[in-house]
């Protein structure tokens, strides 16, 4: 039986791969093109990790595993928590192979904790994560990689933290990937698994500050390509192409072996902030408060404010006044990590709604046509490139549950981490897009006769590990990848899984803690996913 080797580099993109491909930059990632077959991995809607990543576990689109942002918000409150893998809405893949015994070696996939239980291999959860907390599965994990002289870091490369400071950001990028993939090949040599998938989050969190040294679209590319921020900058994308050498050395000559990304990427010059948007166009009013804690929100100043809380024994106990006068709001943010969607204040159905539900069609329809139409005064351009209706874009169980307003950002955009309502771009210099990658190699992989999707993964892996599944994929069985007689097989399952007590979702009990939430949005923060 064939294994299946997965890895993936979050948020590569061909546009950036080709150029240094061309250059004979990527050997092992033009080795493994040569092998198989090359194409574009359509991403979900909206096109973030915490939305990404779910749909890769789950082979479902975020209708119908309810995530959208990275934050979810406690029913009948304005307060927000951490997504982690119990926020996932529909079964996931480790509950299928788990169940028929197929040993799995998970590293740094986001979204994994906390670790699922029963989990048959071994894990090491990633996404942000709080200190203190078991994130891998078993357990003892860290003992056993202490023992060999190794260490899994957790977090880090929190590109925001070092503003303009590139040399200091690359060199603990370089530092913590290089320890991850000391481990991540160890594992690979001493641990049986049928699958092996390893996610590289360097390549994302690079493009995010640095697409102007790296990426062909970016206006300031020629001038910065060869400098020496540029060519450290290129050594990322080495360092992780040189692992692809390190994995694949340890395959046989059935498995099949999968590179893929999670989104792709675009440069951006100008940056937008939704919600300030929204105040200039009238449809949402900052409190009173604002103008005193909003500051508090990043910066030095909110550092100061969060070791008052942690002297203070404040977490949990005390929260910042809310910045936004909901009373005076029709309109705001809802997908904060993006900016990508817009909700209207519904009353009825938001805790503090005032949009009658006789105007919401009304309401929704002037806010779509504003953003739609908005020109951003120094370039003349529309930063919304396309805007849906939710119905338009959303049919399933959590489609209730999304924004109203769905949008798509123009080339050169950003709809997040800026700070005024429109303004150049700063330290960010790349944000995600739709088209993401996808390579390959197998005994019966074959050309693409439809373009693949993230959703696809899900059943495929499954199939490729002939495991009965309780998974209810949207997403196809590549069978371009694991031949044509490849099929789903269902199996009947109970209401216990691997997440826990329950399916993902399912249960009530608090994921993490104030202060485990306060540790991980402050990592959030860092990831430029909240301003």
């Amino acid at each position: 039986m064939s294994r299946v080797i997965l890895i993936a580099w979050d948020g590569a993109d061909w546009r950036i791969l080709d150029p240094l491909l061309e250059q004979g930059a990527l050997p092992n990632l033009q080795a493994l093109i040569d092998r198989g077959q090359k194409d574009v991995l359509r991403s979900t809607v909206p096109t973030h990790s915490w939305s990404a990543w779910p749909s890769f576990l789950t082979g479902v689109d975020p209708v119908d595993h309810g995530i959208y942002d990275i934050l979810e918000t406690v029913p009948g409150t304005h307060k927000q928590y951490p997504v982690t893998y119990k926020s996932i809405k529909a079964r996931t893949f480790l509950d299928d192979l788990t169940a028929a015994g197929k040993k799995q070696l998970l590293l740094d996939v986001p979204l994994t904790f906390p670790a699922p239980q029963p989990f048959d291999g071994n894990l090491l959860a990633g996404g942000v994560l709080p200190k203190g907390r078991t994130f891998t599965s078993p357990a003892d994990l860290p003992d056993t990689l202490a023992k060999a002289n190794l260490e899994w870091p957790i977090n880090g490369m929190s590109w925001t933290t070092y503003h303009n400071k590139p040399d200091a950001y690359l060199d603990e990028a370089f530092e913590v990937t290089k320890k991850r993939i000391d481990v991540s090949e160890f594992l690979m040599k001493e641990t049986d698994w049928d699958l092996m998938a390893s996610v590289w989050v360097s390549i994302d969190r690079t493009q995010h500050c640095l697409s102007s040294h790296i990426a062909p679209d970016h206006p300031d590319y020629a001038k910065n390509k060869d400098t020496r921020v540029g060519q450290k900058v290129a050594d990322i994308f080495r360092q992780a192409d040189d692992a692809i050498g390190r994995f694949i050395a340890n395959a046989r000559s059935d498995d099949i072996i999968l590179f893929i990304s999670d989104h792709g990427f675009q440069s951006c010059t100008r940056t937008i902030n939704m919600d300030r948007l929204l105040h200039e166009m009238g449809y949402l009013d900052f409190s009173a408060s604002n103008v005193v804690f909003g500051p508090m929100q990043w910066g030095p100043v909110r550092q100061v404010a969060r070791k008052v809380y942690d002297t203070l024994g404040l977490h949990g106990k005390v929260a910042l006044p809310q910045s936004i006068n909901w009373a005076k709001t029709k309109a705001f943010t809802s997908i904060r990590s993006t900016g990508e969607g817009v909700t209207i204040n519904l009353a009825g159905r938001e805790i503090d709604g005032v949009v009658d539900p006789g105007d919401y069609e009304k309401v929704r329809g002037e806010v779509m046509d504003r953003l739609a139409n908005f020109v951003d005064p120094k370039t003349g351009k529309k930063p919304v490139k396309e805007i849906y209706k939710r119905e338009d874009i959303f049919k399933g169980k959590y489609a209730d549950t999304s924004p109203d307003i769905l949008m798509v950002p123009a080339e050169g955009y950003s709809l997040a981490h800026a700070k005024a309502a429109y303004e150049d771009a700063d330290w960010v210099s790349g944000d995600h897009r739709i088209e993401g990658t996808i390579v390959a190699v197998g005994p019966n992989v074959k050309p693409f006769e439809r373009p693949p999707a993230l959703i696809d993964m899900a059943p495929t892996i499954v199939a490729a590990l002939d495991t009965p599944t309780a998974v209810k994929p949207t997403g196809r069985v590549l069978t371009e990848i694991v031949g044509s007689g490849a099929t789903l097989t269902e199996r009947e399952a109970t209401e216990e899984s691997t997440a826990g007590s329950s399916i993902p979702g399912m249960g009530n009990e608090a994921n993490v803690t104030d202060t485990e939430a306060d540790e991980m949005e402050e990592h959030l923060r860092g990831l430029g996913y909240i301003e």
